[in-house]
């Protein structure tokens, strides 16, 4: 087994763990169904808190979250979403 072969391996299962675990900030504001800007409100809440954040000191970030971290925010939203909804309909 070659030196580059092992790095290959290496590469292919980190970005397995990455996909099955984290999200873009991108990913993260579709799966909310949000505007990708209101992430930055939700950031700046505390709602929401990046598991990493590349340039953080440049103005063009880019943060990773931890997916499990977005998939449970969605429920509270959900319940927020239906709460706004059934008030409306009363």
């Amino acid at each position: 087994m070659y030196y580059w072969d092992d790095d290959d391996l290496v590469k292919q299962k980190l970005a397995a763990e990455f996909e099955k675990y984290t999200m873009s900030q991108k990913e993260a504001a579709e799966f909310l169904s949000i505007h990708a800007s209101a992430m930055n409100n939700l950031i700046i809440e505390k709602r929401l808190i990046p598991l990493y954040t590349y340039n953080a000191t440049s103005s063009r970030k880019m943060n990773i979250f931890f997916k499990q971290d977005v998939v449970r925010y969605k429920e509270t939203l959900d319940i927020i979403r239906a709460n706004r909804k059934n008030r409306e309909n009363t």
